[in-house]
This record gives C-alpha cells, sequence and structure tokens, in this order.
C-alpha cells in the first residue's frame, strides 16, 4: 500500500524512525523527527512543551530506562495536505537501568505529524500510554 503512496510512505519512515531512534536512545536522531515547536503528553505527567522540554524529558527517561520495542501501526489518516495522525501500538522490553531486568510492555501512542517545506513529515504532538504494568523505574 505505502509503495503506490509516497506521502503515506514518507509519514510511516518518520514513525519507523522513531521507535529506531528509541530504542538506540539517539535524542538527536529523536528530536530531528519533532517539529520546531513539539508538545509530549506523557502519561500521568503534565504536558512537556517545546524543544528543550521534550529533550531534557528524553535524556531524563534514557537515564532511567532502556527500550527495546517493536511498533505497528495501526491507523494513518491524512487530515488535510499538511497534517496526519498515526496511532500505533508497540510492544517489546522495557528495562529499567537500576534493576537491568527487562520486562515486557505494551503501550498505545497518538502522533500528530505536519509536514515541513521540504516534504518531510515531522512529529508536532505526540501522546502515549501504558497497556500493560510497568516496573518501578
Amino acid at each position: 500500500m505505502t509503495a503506490n503512496n509516497p506521502k503515506r510512505a514518507a509519514i510511516e519512515a518518520t514513525i519507523l524512525a522513531y521507535f529506531q531512534a528509541l530504542n538506540d536512545a539517539d535524542i538527536d536522531a529523536i528530536l530531528d523527527l519533532y517539529s520546531k515547536d513539539p508538545v509530549m503528553l506523557p502519561f500521568l505527567q503534565p504536558a512537556v512543551i517545546g524543544t528543550d522540554a521534550v529533550r531534557e524529558n528524553y535524556e531524563g527517561t534514557f537515564q532511567l530506562i532502556r527500550f527495546e520495542v517493536q511498533t505497528t501501526i495501526q491507523e494513518l489518516v491524512e487530515m488535510s495536505p499538511e497534517w496526519a495522525y498515526v496511532r500505533t501500538d508497540t510492544s517489546g522490553i522495557f528495562t529499567p537501568r537500576r534493576t537491568g531486568e527487562g520486562t515486557p510492555a505494551i503501550f498505545h501512542e497518538l502522533f500528530l505529524l505536519c509536514k515541513t517545506g521540504d516534504e518531510h513529515w515531522q512529529i508536532a504532538r505526540y501522546s502515549f500510554s501504558p497497556a500493560s504494568a510497568l516496573p518501578p523505574v
């Protein structure tokens, strides 16, 4: 389906690159995928607004947790020529660095993406929540 739809393929590429960078704990690669005015909506926490705050959030997260996850795109909707949303289900191993003991984890995510002038799709808003119990970090 994506081979015949370059726009959809570009949106999917952004999402897949995000999860690769998450698994690699590569903050710079993650931030390259975000728009210039990002907002994260993490579960049970206040909104994280702006590039500096998003960077700090990932720095803190990667000090506590290592991810080994795979995602499945469940829904991809192009709302306009410049906006789309993607709903994903992600599963894998969530490893608190304190214990080093990996635990299976499942997350639901919702991404709102905007297209930049160079035809790249960037994450403007990102919300996620666990769908299974998580170990204490």
